[in-house]
């Protein structure tokens, strides 16, 4: 296998695309518009999206004519496939209440694909759109209110039912929150291109100038057009993705640390990782109903480490149990004792607390006449109940 060098890219750069160094053996699979998989059954018709594991793309089943989304994995990560695995346990345990919900995505079908680039599993299941996140990244950077109160109900079922299920997400914050789509079966191709713009294919270049190999697409396709904007948003139906870091209470490996956001980490991922359990999965969503329910997150930072989000747990719900104290090395940068703020810091942090329930006061509701003190403190009682410091 070619060796490849981070300083020394094998691919010219491209925007609003998976990073195109991961067309090698054991990585991506290449994918073009049209391409036929399952002895025919689905054509790709759109790119859905991407990620560093996959890419996920809207297909039609010509079987039934429907359209699905196929998430293709990585082909080094596909043997060992946890997402499989809980979706499978998911599907088989589901009863007639979770059959007529959209919130946990259906496993439809698994297929391998066999490329340039090795062995692939890819995920059949219901196509979904735009995520939360990306909704409210334009003004007014907040969903109307009732919007977002159904928001943060679905969520908080979704995620009642994926644990009474014994399956603890492991990744839960706005990314993997999608909007589902309008209908989309019985629509033509065509159709599809109209509603969420044609295909926006670009060449993909060697940057040494030599031709392409078969481990790379000969072009790469933007994401469909899927955006929401939040004051757009409108009976929103929710759907959980992204089950990669997924386990059952069962297992019995510690999880050992999660890849959520860094400002959504539940503070045992630094202080007791033997014990990442179903609390972690609450506090990421408190973390989450938080930035539905408002404006911007709960806890924030400039490029902040671990370190410094524990500082910001510390500034909103008060001083560390006394084992977790001990073990901060690097809460002598921030305090002098446990709570107590260093007056002068070289981290980029207040040395002022912001309890939480001056959070809830700042987090853009305050002109808004139906957001009631008693739902900021059932807020509050939501993100203090289920913080273990």
């Amino acid at each position: 296998m070619e060796k490849r060098s981070f300083s020394e890219p094998t691919y010219q750069w491209q925007e609003y695309v998976e990073n195109l160094e991961g067309y090698h053996h054991g990585g991506y699979h290449p994918v073009r518009i049209g391409d036929l998989y399952s002895d025919g059954r689905y054509r790709i018709v759109h790119k859905l999206g991407f990620g560093s594991y996959s890419t996920v793309w809207l297909a039609l089943d010509q079987s039934v004519n429907r359209y699905v989304a196929m998430k293709i994995i990585v082909a080094e990560a596909s043997e060992e496939s946890v997402e499989s695995r809980i979706l499978r346990y998911l599907r088989d345990e589901c009863d007639e209440q979770d059959k007529k919900s959209t919130i946990i995505p259906a496993l439809l079908d698994e297929i391998w694909i066999n490329g340039p680039n090795g062995r692939h599993l890819c995920l059949v299941t219901e196509p979904a759109g735009c995520d939360i996140a990306t909704s409210k990244e334009d003004h007014p950077w907040i969903f109307p209110l009732t919007i977002a109160r159904a928001i943060a109900a679905q969520t908080m079922i979704g995620l009642r039912s994926i644990h009474c299920k014994g399956i603890i997400h492991g990744n839960l914050h706005l990314r993997n929150f999608l909007l589902t789509l309008p209908p989309v079966d019985g629509l033509s191709v065509d159709a599809i291109y109209a509603r969420y713009n044609l295909p926006r294919e670009t060449p993909v270049h060697r940057a040494d100038g030599r031709p392409l190999g078969p481990e790379a697409p000969p072009y790469t396709v933007m994401p469909a057009q899927l955006y929401v904007a939040s004051i757009e948003v409108s009976d929103p139906r929710i759907r959980i993705i992204d089950f990669g870091e997924a386990w059952l209470s069962t297992d019995t490996q510690p999880k050992g640390d999660l890849q959520t956001p860094i400002l959504y980490l539940p503070p045992e991922t630094t202080f007791a990782k033997d014990s990442i359990s179903f609390p972690a999965d609450i506090w990421t969503l408190a973390c989450s109903a938080y930035e539905i329910l408002g404006e911007s997150v709960l806890f924030e930072g400039f490029f902040p480490d671990r370190d410094d989000v524990i500082a910001e747990m510390v500034s909103c719900l008060g001083p560390l149990p006394q084992d977790w104290w001990d073990s901060w090395k690097a809460g002598g940068e921030f305090f002098v004792q446990n709570g107590i703020w260093r007056t002068e810091m070289t981290r980029a942090h207040s040395s002022v607390s912001r309890p939480l329930a001056s959070r809830i006061q700042d987090m853009g509701r305050q002109a808004d006449p139906d957001f009631s003190t008693a739902e900021a403190k059932s807020l509050e009682k939501i993100v203090e109940q289920y913080a273990p410091i």
